[in-house]
């Protein structure tokens, strides 16, 4: 994460990070995961884009004080990652419950299908490979990252 961030200081692009922490699972949806990646991209970029500011002021005023919907910020997020190249870390995604971890993939789909610049990458333990095999991925373009330290000698992601 300190090389991607080193990699792209001074380019217009944003670099957000998600840890799933097994103790908060019951917490830790992918509607907080995603509000997280959005207030990152926001304070990093120092304002809110127009386009951001209306889809929260007309939510405002359709449900007083109601937090956007997980449908609006996968369109937020779909505003700000088409407008600059991003690259989103997701770790310890095995951490996430299997509901929660499909749920998001489904939405990483769609914010991907109109953010050709955006980037992301999960990092999992040993066994995430396989489970992985079993998500719809075929067109979600994820870069899976599991550190070679915690593979055993006689595991393979690839099984």
């Amino acid at each position: 994460m300190d090389w991607l961030c080193k990699w792209t200081k001074g380019q217009h692009t944003a670099v957000t990070c998600f840890y799933f922490d097994f103790a908060a699972r019951k917490e830790q949806t992918a509607t907080s995961m995603l509000g997280s990646l959005i207030k990152q991209m926001i304070s990093r970029t120092g304002g809110i884009p127009a386009e951001i500011w209306r889809a929260l002021r007309e939510q405002k005023d359709a449900v007083s004080g109601r937090r956007p919907q997980l449908g609006d910020i996968v369109k937020m997020l779909q505003l700000i990652t088409s407008s600059q190249p991003t690259f989103m870390v997701i770790d310890a995604l095995d951490e996430c419950t299997a509901v929660q971890r499909y749920r998001l993939f489904d939405l990483l789909q769609e914010i991907l299908e109109k953010s050709p610049g955006t980037r992301v990458f999960v990092l999992g333990g040993p066994t995430f490979g396989r489970r992985l095999k079993h998500a719809s991925l075929d067109e979600l373009q994820v870069y899976l990252f599991v550190p070679p330290e915690t593979i055993s000698s006689g595991s393979s992601v690839s099984d």
